[in-house]
């Protein structure tokens, strides 16, 4: 029996990396869980892998973190299936467009906005008023070591992932007299595809190899390493159970020491 024994938890964006590692660490510790994304047929493979791996009820179920109707039937059959909500982690999040502010595509910085603060707080809300009924529940927003580092092109990312963070720390606010915590798990750089894209990336850009970016970035941190995305679900894991119980309102930066 683990921390989360007979408590349901909700990862709205679990793909592969933080969203997977972050469902597997839930299970583990003995909760049920409702893997949420908009591929349906990626879902249902990770569920019956993490099925196998843990013995948990894994449920796979289609969402948009963008469409609003979608957030809702989430929460909703997630009621509906287990009659109660203890753990709602958002990994979900989308980037904007990638330009200078001069050039911004305020299209772009809308959408956005959708993803990353309205969509996040509809879910995060939605399950909320499932939590009050139950004695409280936790909250865990994924946020982004970006708010710190304001890297060039990436403003309607960072601008809106920081809007999210704000938000999150008044809901803390608001929802902490009904025992819900709600707090914000900020990676760093974080291993698996989309790092290994940025350094390819700047790997064409600086001429440097793929292996030499990463060594150089990673010297940037006090740890002199990057983070995994298991590093980034027992932060979670750690907000969700017992041990987090009298914390709420806080952003725990994993980054290996990055600033």
């Amino acid at each position: 029996m683990g921390d989360l024994d007979k408590k349901v938890g909700v990862v709205m964006g679990a793909g592969p990396g933080i969203g997977r590692a972050t469902a597997l660490a839930l299970a583990n510790a003995g909760a049920d869980v409702v893997i949420a994304a908009r591929n349906l047929e990626r879902l249902e493979a990770l569920a019956d892998e993490l099925t196998d791996q843990t013995g948990q009820l894994i449920i796979p179920l289609e969402a948009d973190l963008g469409d609003l109707a979608s957030c809702k039937t989430l929460i909703a059959e997630t009621e509906e299936r287990f009659g109660r909500l203890d753990v709602l982690v958002n990994v979900a999040t989308g980037g904007g467009s990638n330009a200078p502010i001069i050039d911004a595509d305020w299209d772009g910085w809308r959408k956005a906005f959708e993803l990353n603060v309205i969509g996040n707080l509809e879910l995060s809300r939605l399950a909320a008023k499932i939590m009050m009924q139950h004695g409280g529940g936790s909250i865990i927003q994924i946020g982004t070591f970006g708010t710190h580092s304001q890297p060039v092109r990436q403003g309607s990312y960072t601008s809106t992932k920081e809007a999210l963070l704000s938000a999150s720390q008044t809901l803390a606010k608001e929802l902490g007299p009904n025992n819900i915590r709600v707090n914000v798990v900020t990676p760093g750089y974080t291993t698996g595809p989309n790092l290994d894209h940025l350094f390819a990336s700047v790997a064409e850009r600086t001429g440097e190899s793929v292996e030499e970016v990463s060594r150089r970035l990673a010297k940037t941190a006090a740890l002199r390493s990057h983070v995994d995305p298991e590093d980034i679900a027992a932060a979670v894991l750690f907000f969700a159970g017992p041990g987090g119980a009298r914390i709420t309102g806080v952003e725990l930066p994993v980054t290996a020491g990055q600033r």
